[in-house]
């Protein structure tokens, strides 16, 4: 950790100062609500605009070439600009930043995959751009809490708040923000998150409304649902299930076909003609693809045909149903081919898009075989929606907010929980035991909370520093006086500058210790042995532990830029673990 500056000095001597210790966390999350909704209306403002006139206005010869422009330039951009940056993508991104890297996540962040992900989507990229809100609202939270000097504690409860906040904003959710950084980015519930939390999705909201009016993605109206429409639920659940294994098993196809193409610019060239291709045949592909959503809501349905060969073919019901059937099922491969050939985004809006259109065909089919039962086409879209998200996602509580939040269909939280109970269900239940996977989601989740408590932990307080350090060319006498006087079973050899050396273990001369006569002339150098593993000063415990485990010691020594700090100790380690598990509030 580098010298504390007089701003964060000033900041602490503040932070004593104040007898409640949890009107910090409430202050600065209203810091980050604020920051990071800012960048979610302006990213979600000119991607909804480039795609709304994209759509109508351009000649269909762009259609095929758009992509393939936006593919290189991100690829550029990519190789030159980000290089550090380019793998670092989305939620997934995040948790692997709060788990393995205490929650550090670099300020470059907080703007380079907004202009990646806007010339993606903007050029047509089938992707969406949750991926880019989340890794900024990530990257704001981390850095303020770098920058006031604060502890991974607060840090990960920050990110969480940006998460929350960006999600909010760019789909006016404050709950389905709220409820997503719970379920997917922040592992433990514990009443203590409630109130940051709350408090920055409130405020990206807010800001939201304050900018941009009382504006929803899809507001229509919704007819009261039936009951005895639930067996019609309960099929669409089933079918959301398989049209998410199709999505997963369709962008595993595209990651794998893709990654043989080792030239980046040639990875980008095949996937911007392929992408550019199916727009130029589907143009519903383009973007993000809500523009085509809410044309449906409108019962606007030839309009997804302008500009498109196929819409020379005749208007009855059976085309129309297999042109939907064939975009539904395109848009997985849109995005496949999308994030993995050179663009940037992520599967957050391809899950609700996929929906949308697999619901729109759902209640075609439906209509034909049960026209008495007075369906509402928007009601199935909607359900459609929640039950691929739910499994894509990994996120069915945040589905059912979401979906309810952004479509305003309030009065559908029965058969959006009956959908994505049967799709979740199906897909972590059947599959999974079919498939014999060994290991059940729950434990994956439950190793994700002991890492993110073990980091909760500070090496540089849990090392023991030892005052008897030996040169090189100190003599065995002088290394057997400093056991005698010490507890521990191992001791350091530094040179003249104190980068560690070797190690020196009981082991190493418990032979020797009958043999008095060569006590003066074999040295530290002698007995010394290079030592198995380091531990850096400011490494995540979860990282220590590891390497406990993985070398079988119960010492390690701590080191800094290769200069020895101290010992730390598995005992200790475990110890202050278990405490930690005890304590009542582990954020404040």
């Amino acid at each position: 950790m580098s010298r504390l500056n007089r701003y964060q000095l000033a900041f602490f001597r503040w932070r004593r100062s104040q007898s409640n210790n949890r009107i910090l966390p409430f202050i600065l999350s209203v810091v980050v609500g604020l920051i990071v909704g800012l960048s979610a209306i302006l990213i979600k403002t000119i991607i909804f605009y480039f795609e709304q006139y994209a759509v109508y206005f351009a000649p269909q010869l762009l259609y095929f070439l758009l992509p393939l422009i936006g593919f290189l330039l991100v690829t550029f951009l990519n190789r030159n600009i980000f290089s550090k940056t380019a793998h670092f993508n989305g939620a997934r991104s995040v948790i692997e930043a709060i788990e393995k890297k205490s929650s550090i996540i670099k300020l470059r962040l907080i703007y380079s995959k907004f202009i990646t992900t806007g010339l993606t989507i903007g050029f047509g990229g089938s992707s969406g751009v949750e991926a880019a809100i989340i890794t900024n609202g990530g990257a704001v939270g981390s850095n303020l809490g770098q920058i006031l000097g604060l502890g991974y504690r607060l840090r990960t409860l920050l990110v969480g708040c940006g998460v929350a906040a960006g999600i909010s904003a760019v789909y006016n959710a404050p709950m389905g923000g709220f409820i997503f950084a719970l379920e997917t980015i922040l592992p433990e519930f514990t009443p203590t998150l409630l109130i940051p939390l709350l408090v920055a999705a409130a405020t990206g909201k807010i800001l939201f409304e304050f900018i941009m009016g009382q504006e929803f993605r899809f507001e229509v109206p919704i007819t009261d649902f039936a009951y005895e429409q639930i067996p019609l639920v309960v099929l669409l659940g089933v079918l959301g299930w398989l049209m998410s294994s199709y999505l997963l098993r369709t962008y595993s196809f595209c990651f794998r076909y893709f990654s043989k193409i080792k030239n980046d610019y040639l990875r980008a060239l095949t996937g911007g003609i392929a992408l550019g291709s199916i727009i130029f045949l589907l143009p519903p592909m383009y973007g993000e693809g809500y523009v085509s959503i809410d044309a449906l809501l409108k019962s606007e349905e030839r309009s997804l045909l302008f500009n498109s060969p196929l819409a020379a073919l005749p208007n009855t019901t059976w085309v129309t149903l297999a042109y939907f059937f064939l975009i539904t099922m395109a848009k997985p491969l849109s995005t496949g081919i999308c994030v993995n050939s050179g663009g940037e985004g992520g599967y957050f809006a391809p899950s609700i898009i996929t929906g949308g259109f697999m619901g729109f065909f759902f209640y075609k089919l439906a209509v034909l075989a049960f026209p008495f039962y007075g369906l509402n086409q928007a009601t199935y879209m909607f359900l459609g929606m929640a039950s691929i998200f739910a499994c894509i996602m990994n996120a069915p509580v945040t589905a059912i907010f979401l979906v309810a939040e952004i479509t305003q269909s309030y009065e559908l939280f029965v058969p959006l929980m009956l959908v994505c109970a049967v799709s979740y269900f199906l897909k972590y239940y059947v599959e999974n035991l079919r498939q014999n996977v060994k290991q059940p989601k729950a434990q994956g989740k439950a190793l994700r909370v002991d890492r993110i408590l073990l980091n909760q932990l500070s090496i540089r307080q849990l090392m023991e520093e030892d005052d008897l350090p030996v040169q090189e060319d100190t003599t065995f006498r002088t290394v057997v006086e400093n056991f005698s006087n010490s507890s521990k079973d191992l001791q350091q050899v530094l040179d003249s500058r104190g980068n560690l050396k070797g190690i020196i273990s009981l082991n190493d001369f418990r032979k020797r210790l009958g043999d008095i006569s060569n006590y003066d002339t074999i040295l530290a150098r002698d007995l010394m042995h290079p030592p198995t593993v380091t531990v850096d000063i400011d490494e995540p415990a979860s990282e220590v532990l590891a390497k406990f485990d993985a070398c079988k010691l119960w010492s390690l020594p701590v080191v800094r830029n290769g200069k020895f700090k101290g010992f730390i100790s598995k005992s200790r380690l475990l110890s202050q673990y278990r405490n930690e598990l005890t304590r009542v509030n582990r954020f404040f």
